[in-house]
């Protein structure tokens, strides 16, 4: 079964596809390269900008839309080998070690921030890894000591909180995945101005997302704003 959908996002012919790397993340929109055949399910080498990571290819649960290209996190080059995959899944365990590892040594440290993601690509002997926070943070001794863990050198990213639910993924309370792991390409601006228009309960608990934020579908249900048309007074 294919799993490759031909969409247009500013290149005509660019074909689309979501795969998997981690199943506990949400899938990534990926572009295709040209001539590479895919089937749901299989296994494939994608260039991204951190070097070359192994993947799943998924059937669409979520439909890929023109724009997702605009967002799209690398490029599938290839078929992946058997040992590939197998160097993918020895990879695979020292990013969780180093995941558990950073958490720990954070909370021994009293650093406020919450390890997200670690990647080791193929091709690369660093080891990337994302981190929230409210705030900077020093994180110079724990660079070392992760440096120390895992024997190679540790990049360390800090993202924001609305990048975090992100890249975790997750449900919102209308039951369907977040919209900023599925079609969104940036974050809109929310203001507590547009759960008002909506008449909606002010309550944190009804307007917030994952993150703690106010959700991003009060601005997709906004009837004000650049783009969108202005309210008439009822009659």
């Amino acid at each position: 079964m294919s799993c490759v959908a031909s969409c247009v996002s500013g290149e005509p012919g660019r074909r689309l596809t979501r795969i998997s790397f981690d199943p506990d993340a949400p899938v990534q929109v990926c572009a295709v390269a040209d001539g590479l055949e895919m089937t749901a399910g299989g296994w494939y080498v994608v260039a991204t900008g951190d070097g070359e990571r192994v993947g799943r290819a998924v059937a669409f649960g979520v439909p890929v839309l023109p724009t997702c290209g605009d967002r799209a996190m690398g490029t599938v080059q290839r078929t992946a080998t058997d040992a590939e995959r197998e160097r993918a899944g020895q990879l695979a365990i020292i990013a969780r070690d180093a995941i558990a590892y950073c958490r720990a040594r954070a909370g021994e440290l009293s650093l406020a921030l919450r390890p997200v993601t670690a990647v080791l690509p193929l091709d690369r002997d660093v080891l990337f890894m994302t981190f929230a926070a409210e705030e900077r943070v020093d994180f110079r001794e724990l660079l070392r000591d992760l440096g120390r863990r895992t024997r190679r050198r540790v990049e360390l990213r800090q993202i924001g909180v609305r990048d975090q639910a992100r890249t975790s993924g997750g449900w919102g309370p209308c039951g369907r995945t977040l919209c900023c792991a599925t079609f969104m390409t940036r974050f809109n601006s929310v203001t507590i101005r547009m759960a008002k228009a909506q008449n909606l309960s002010l309550s944190p608990s009804r307007i917030s997302g994952m993150c703690g934020r106010l959700m991003c579908c009060l601005a997709h249900e906004a009837t004000e704003g650049p783009g969108r048309p202005k309210r008439e007074p009822p009659a």
